[in-house]
């Protein structure tokens, strides 16, 4: 019994290195890097498009890394009819050098992940350094630039000598090469621009810095006022009826009033006494009429 125990812990001490090992020997099959100079912010777009070695075994996570000053945007994968949809992704946690990130892949389709990262700037002239630097083997690595809008000079390192026009727009594309596990693609890009003027401004949205709740400055929000509106509604509802019971009340007396006056004056002219000479009621009390003067 004991050299059962004994040989199962062996074995998942065993299987657990060996798990861990065959993650970090995935490659991937083909990597497709844009760069989206002044595209619709004034820095670079990075997008990063990969796909793992056909006989890799699903599902498993894949580290990346990117630059500390760059900004993740989007992590998705490309599905049968060319729709990007949103990925499993943790949070990029960073150090002094690099982001670090992993992608859970779970089929063997193309992957994204989007990210700006600041360019330098100089006067008219801009300068960027891209390096791909990670920890799987590609077989098929490649680089497409696109060249900004109101561009006089433009060069690169490595120059690239393919150039074509998309949508009225000018690409250089490098040619595809095999990159080894670590091995660092480097490219460096300077040009000159007479505007500010980005390919694509009207993609350009004013975004929040921070969650917008009912706690952000310049936000009116009903739950704080709700309350002081029950209690104003209330407050004229009380008024409301006070006038109103107070007008009923004062009608009411003075109708009171109205019928006790002309009760007592029905009670000060009930008499059965006539004045013989002009035959005028007398009232209760009187001794002469009061139109004649006779003696009653």
């Amino acid at each position: 019994m004991r050299k059962f125990v004994l040989l199962f812990v062996l074995g998942i001490l065993l299987l657990f290195p060996f798990s861990a090992s065959a993650q970090t020997d995935v490659s991937l099959y083909s990597v497709n890097v844009q760069l989206w100079p002044e595209y619709d912010q004034p820095s670079m777009l990075v997008i990063v498009d990969f796909k793992v070695a056909p006989m890799t075994p699903l599902p498993v996570d894949l580290t990346f890394r990117i630059p500390t000053d760059a900004n993740l945007i989007a992590v998705a994968y490309q599905d049968e009819s060319g729709n990007l949809l949103n990925a499993k992704f943790e949070t990029p946690s960073g150090n002094e050098n690099w982001q670090t990130f992993k992608i859970t892949i779970e089929q063997n389709v193309i992957y994204r992940f989007e990210y700006y990262q600041p360019l330098m700037f100089n006067g008219s002239e801009r300068s960027f350094s891209y390096s791909w630097n990670q920890i799987y083997a590609v077989k098929k690595f490649s680089v497409n630039v696109l060249e900004p809008m109101d561009v006089v000079a433009f060069s690169m390192q490595p120059d690239y000598e393919v150039k074509e026009s998309v949508n009225g727009l000018v690409v250089y594309t490098s040619e595809e090469v095999k990159v080894d596990a670590r091995q660092q693609y480097k490219l460096d890009l300077q040009y000159q621009k007479t505007s500010l003027t980005l390919t694509n401004p009207q993609q350009q949205q004013v975004q929040p810095t921070g969650p917008l709740d009912e706690s952000t400055p310049g936000r009116v929000s009903l739950n704080n006022f709700l309350p002081y509106v029950i209690g104003g509604f209330g407050i004229l509802f009380v008024v409301v009826g006070a006038v109103y019971y107070w007008r009923i009340g004062r009608t009411s007396s003075k109708r009171a009033r109205r019928r006790r006056n002309v009760n007592v004056e029905e009670e000060e002219n009930k008499t059965g006494a006539y004045c013989a000479s002009c035959g005028t009621r007398a009232k209760t009390g009187d001794k002469f009429c009061r139109t004649c003067g006779a003696k009653l």
